[in-house]
């Protein structure tokens, strides 16, 4: 499975009780949990390593929680704390039309202020400061990924416009 097969769920933020359960904080609140899903991949050392789901329940539309087979104690589900949560995009209904952050590697960022463009190498889910990484004459630059910043998308020719602060790029 690979990331682009896949849709970034949320992050496990902590441990709940002593019996392995987990809170996992969801990316976007479309998101509803499924009975019948088996597995959830969690992002660990670079790579989506499959969880084979015993429990899931929402706590609310932020937050889940949820139990994997094979982990029945606080200590032993700790190290898992801060990973990514990802789902095969096959498993996920989502609201149509809408675009996730991370499926945006790939696309020609342009800031419209100066005309000049990168192209999306990577994302960065860091809570409140979301990021992407873009490739600009041959340097690594990472670019503030908020809504107020973006001027359109075009998901046919893949083109981000941005409106960046001045000497961002």
């Amino acid at each position: 499975m690979t990331r682009e097969d896949c849709i970034l769920l949320g992050t496990i933020v902590k441990t709940r009780g002593v019996r392995g359960e987990l809170i996992l904080r969801i990316k976007a609140p479309t998101f509803k949990p499924d009975e019948n899903w088996e597995s959830l991949f969690l992002q660990i050392d670079g790579l989506l390593v499959p969880f084979f789901i015993l429990s899931v329940n929402a706590i609310n539309a932020e937050e889940w929680i949820i139990c994997f087979e094979d982990y029945e104690h606080k200590d032993q589900v700790q190290r898992f704390v801060g990973s990514p949560v990802w789902i095969c995009k096959d498993l996920v209904e989502t609201i149509t039309d809408e675009l996730f952050l991370e499926e945006l590697g790939g696309y020609l960022l342009t800031n419209v202020r100066t005309g000049k463009a990168g192209v999306i190498t990577g994302f960065m889910d860091i809570p409140g400061n979301p990021l992407f990484e873009v490739s600009f004459q041959g340097q690594k630059l990472l670019i503030p990924a908020q809504d107020e910043l973006v001027e359109g998308i075009d998901m046919e020719n893949k083109r981000l416009s941005m409106n960046l602060p001045e000497g961002m790029m």
